[in-house]
């Protein structure tokens, strides 16, 4: 949230114009404009991230003078090594490589503390704690028993000059900060000025708020098209659940399940092509690959999850008995349809992106100009000077957290790198799986899990896939499938108790209590904990493999995902609930359908025939609904 400073309109002017300064630099180095060293560019932008994160708090009239000196130091110990870097690039690149002065080393280890400071401001202990552990392991690891973790010595100066380098800090996640995070923050911002933002949710409202539960589907239409452009799922389900819970409830929806399918559908839109939030650039940086393909490849699981998402909503509206809005709450489709237009920036950077696969770069770029031009053709939302300078802003500012996310997992990159942790961890998991796959899917996905908790999705994945994707790939499981599999574990962990930032927000707006909250998320997003287990070895999930193949596992996965969300929520479309052994019966053939083979699509389709007589035997006149 923006810091409000009050009293200095000047200094609010200023530090809106050194947002705008921020992204138009970004712009200029991508358009190639400008000729920046990749280093001297990072350092700089470093610069302004620190300037945007402490003036507000140095200027707020509400800060006591304690706290105002603590964030000047903290803000002049941070542009220190930034500086020393920027004016010292030639010097330090001669001798990359090699362990540096003492000089360098302390601006190394003041650039590592200014990172680690600010990734706790904005997102709690969790990432700082797990750098920590990590460093001290890079320093000490060195007197574990040979037949444990250990490594070769490691000097605290070979560390930091490791660190502070472009094998760590400055690496390949914070060069996609600089060259494609960033660009597509800035293009979540100006959807959001644009107009084009609130108009996505005003076409889901007309599109679905008139069906039973309508609201609910609202919020899993709009938080998924949200969700997959800003890639925060905490951040979009305070945006949107302050419209939809509310809705929800008033409809008839009970708090809990409410504030269930915000939190749901808010998480779910990063693994949603075509944008999947910033994770799946660093996918598709980390493995070499076009974006192109990563999206491509998340299509199929992506539409089962909200498949599954949304039978689950319409199963409980069944349930309750729920209707859908008031015709005269809702605008009507066609008057919404007359401003479709406002929707060609989503259709030009998907074909740009998917059809033409054109660079993330310029698909950004034109998305961007393109919701300037739209607005023109809207008088309240048209972007004059001013709104697109508040555009460039807001995207600068949204980019602080994410740019210090990505310095540290430069750092924790780093010390695994040094260490060689990551084949460590991969032998030991291995060794204790005994090379089978599904036991060490299983340990992967708890261990993803566990460590995603209380981390925003980028950084949940980062060390993720540092640390448990490379036991997935010596299995000889595709790369891809790998961190996909990764991908989904570390995104799960904001749904999943006992930290579940995404749902925990959402029950504070539902006024819910957390732990039901967070449970019933959990049950809404099964399917997510379900697919990745079948992609590892069925590429046809992931769009890889001839067209029948991949049309017939997509129709036998629908199928299941449909049977999946009876099952779960034990009741038919027909208002009847299962027998007990035609549930039982249920779940093992909506298993076997997901799963991408013509055998156990066979063997489904078989328990589905057998299931579906025993519960015309077993069923009687007095079945009623259970409770959800």
């Amino acid at each position: 949230m923006e810091e409000k400073i009050k009293g200095t309109s000047k200094l609010q002017i200023i530090i809106r114009y050194i947002g705008a300064l921020m992204s138009i630099l970004v712009l200029l180095n991508l358009l190639g404009i400008t000729k920046l060293n990749l280093w001297s560019f990072e350092s700089l932008l470093l610069i302004f991230v620190f300037t945007l994160e402490y003036i507000p708090k140095i200027a707020a009239a509400h800060e006591d003078i304690k706290k105002k000196v603590i964030n000047g130091l903290l803000y002049v110990c941070s542009l220190i090594p930034c500086f020393y870097l920027f004016f010292n690039i030639e010097r330090l690149e001669w001798y990359y490589g090699s362990v540096w002065t003492t000089g360098d080393i302390v601006m190394g280890t003041l650039m590592v503390l200014s990172i680690m400071i600010i990734v706790y401001r904005k997102y709690g202990v969790a990432m700082p704690v797990i750098a920590c552990v990590l460093m001290a392991y890079t320093l000490f690891g060195h007197y574990l028993p040979k037949n444990m973790m250990w490594h070769r010595a490691i000097s605290f100066s070979s560390m930091i000059s490791y660190l502070f380098s472009p094998s760590a800090v400055f690496g390949t996640v914070f060069s996609t900060f600089c060259s494609v995070i960033v660009l597509y923050m800035l293009f979540g911002s100006f959807l959001d000025v644009s107009g084009v933002g609130k108009y996505m949710t005003d076409l889901a409202f007309s599109v679905a708020g008139k069906y039973r539960g309508g609201p609910a589907k609202v919020a899993i239409i709009s938080s998924a098209l949200l969700g997959s452009i800003n890639g925060n799922s905490v951040a979009n389900v305070v945006t949107t659940g302050t419209i939809t819970i509310p809705l929800m409830k008033k409809v008839g929806y009970k708090n809990h399940f409410a504030g269930a399918v915000e939190a749901v559908a808010s998480t779910g839109g990063q693994i949603l092509p075509p944008v999947m939030g910033a994770g799946a650039f660093i996918m598709a940086e980390l493995l070499q690959i076009s974006f192109s393909t990563v999206a491509i490849a998340a299509a199929i699981p992506a539409l089962l999850y909200y498949l599954a998402v949304f039978l689950m909503v319409d199963l409980e509206a069944v349930r309750l008995d729920l209707k859908g809005m008031a015709k005269a709450d809702i605008t009507p489709l066609k008057t919404v349809l007359k401003k479709f237009y406002l929707l060609l920036p989503i259709i030009i950077l998907i074909f740009q992106l998917i059809v033409i696969r054109a660079s993330i770069t310029r698909s950004g770029i034109i998305a961007i100009v393109s919701c300037v031009v739209v607005s023109l053709f809207s008088k309240e939302n048209r972007m004059t000077p001013s709104k697109i300078i508040d555009a460039l802003y807001s995207g600068a500012r949204d980019c602080i957290g994410i740019a210090g996310v990505c310095a540290m997992a430069g750092i924790i990159i780093g010390t695994v790198s040094m260490t060689g942790l990551g084949t460590r961890f991969s032998s030991m998991v291995l060794a204790i799986a005994g090379n089978n796959l599904y036991f060490l899917a299983f340990l992967t996905a708890v261990i993803c899990i566990v460590l995603g908790m209380g981390l925003p999705t980028t950084a949940a994945y980062i060390i993720c896939v540092t640390v448990a994707a490379p036991a997935l790939i010596k299995l000889e499981i595709p790369a891809l499938a790998a961190h996909m599999f990764v991908f989904y574990y570390a995104i799960l962990a904001a749904i999943t108790p006992p930290v579940a930032a995404a749902s925990y927000a959402a029950a504070s707006i539902a006024d819910a209590p957390i732990m039901k909250t967070g449970w019933a998320a959990v049950k809404l997003g099964i399917a997510a904990y379900i697919i990745p287990f079948f992609f590892l070895n069925n590429q046809p999930l992931l769009f890889d493999g001839a067209p029948l193949e991949i049309l017939i596992a997509a129709a036998t996965s629908i199928l299941g995902i449909a049977l999946l969300s009876m099952v779960v929520q034990n009741i038919t479309f027909f208002r009847n609930p299962f027998p007990i052994i035609s549930r039982i019966l249920y779940g093992v053939a909506c298993i076997m359908l997901i799963d991408p083979n013509h055998i156990t699509d066979l063997i489904g389709l078989g328990i589905i025939f057998v299931s579906f007589f025993l519960g015309k035997f077993f069923s009687t006149k007095d079945t009623t609904l259970g409770e959800s």
